[in-house]
């Protein structure tokens, strides 16, 4: 498995590599969406020569672009998507998290059949562009906590099987899981759609320094036979006590990681 983190912030991304981190995952606001080729020229070429592969983005698609509700500009959507998606593609980003919920909120007196029209819809315009691109995008259940829709991995796998593409998968992060208490078999349904994993401790903080075991989602990932990109997606900004948190959270999740990988080979022994 291999370990990133979420950051926008050139200064910080310049650094994972030293601090034991083997990508970038970006936000949909580090390429631009909203500036003209000329001004994201200098940022293509700072983020392609930043000392670490950008092979992820998060934060997709900003509140300020509607996909729900009365108010929505088809062509403002679809404006966003293409220029966001074939900037990051431009810098190396494969694969693609789709949270978003300020985008995503549904408005009050919105109807929920509605609501679910325009996700798919939207859903299968985004896999349609970013197919274009080679990037696989992959949508995120958010607990309740936070959206007011598309709450559970199960409403996730279904829009996955509705949306019927080869690059329209699921991200799962644990800090949902957690907070939901969402049953192991939504897990389980998940499985063959899972293309991305996010992590954190509670109040988004650093992954394997707070209270929550993160031994009970590397096994479950372990089980699920995926051995893909795990991004820790946290709060905070750049100072010395975060620079050495991050170091210090991307070393123990390699130690817990080894830790249960020697747990397996001692199961399979006879």
């Amino acid at each position: 498995m291999r370990f990133g983190l979420c950051a926008g912030n050139l200064v910080v991304i310049r650094q994972l590599a030293t601090w034991g981190y083997d990508y970038a995952e970006i936000g949909g606001s580090t390429v631009l969406p909203f500036e003209g080729d000329r001004a994201f020229a200098p940022v293509r070429a700072q983020l392609l020569e930043c000392g670490v592969p950008i092979e992820a983005l998060a934060g997709f698609i900003p509140g300020s672009v509607p996909i729900l509700g009365p108010n929505v500009d088809p062509g403002q959507v679809r404006g966003y998507l293409e220029t966001t998606i074939a900037r990051a593609a431009e810098v190396g980003v494969r694969v693609i998290n789709w949270g978003s919920v300020a985008s995503r909120r549904v408005p009050d007196g919105w109807p929920m059949s509605k609501a679910w029209e325009q996700i798919e819809r939207t859903a299968g315009l985004i896999a349609d562009i970013a197919a274009t691109s080679g990037v696989t995008i992959a949508v995120e259940s958010v607990n309740p906590r936070e959206a007011n829709i598309l709450f559970y991995l199960s409403e996730a796998v279904n829009l996955a099987q509705t949306i019927n593409r080869p690059n329209f998968r699921l991200n799962v992060d644990y800090y949902h899981l957690y907070k939901q208490n969402e049953p192991p078999e939504h897990f389980t349904a998940a499985i063959p759609f899972l293309a991305h994993a996010h992590t954190s401790d509670d109040q988004r903080g650093f992954p394997a320094l707070g209270g929550w075991d993160q031994r009970r989602f590397l096994r479950m990932l372990r089980a699920a036979a995926y051995d893909g990109r795990l991004s820790f997606e946290i709060n905070g900004t750049l100072t010395p006590a975060f620079a050495d948190a991050a170091q210090r959270s991307v070393a123990r999740m390699r130690e817990l990681q080894w830790e249960l990988a020697a747990e397996g080979l001692q199961e399979s022994e006879p």
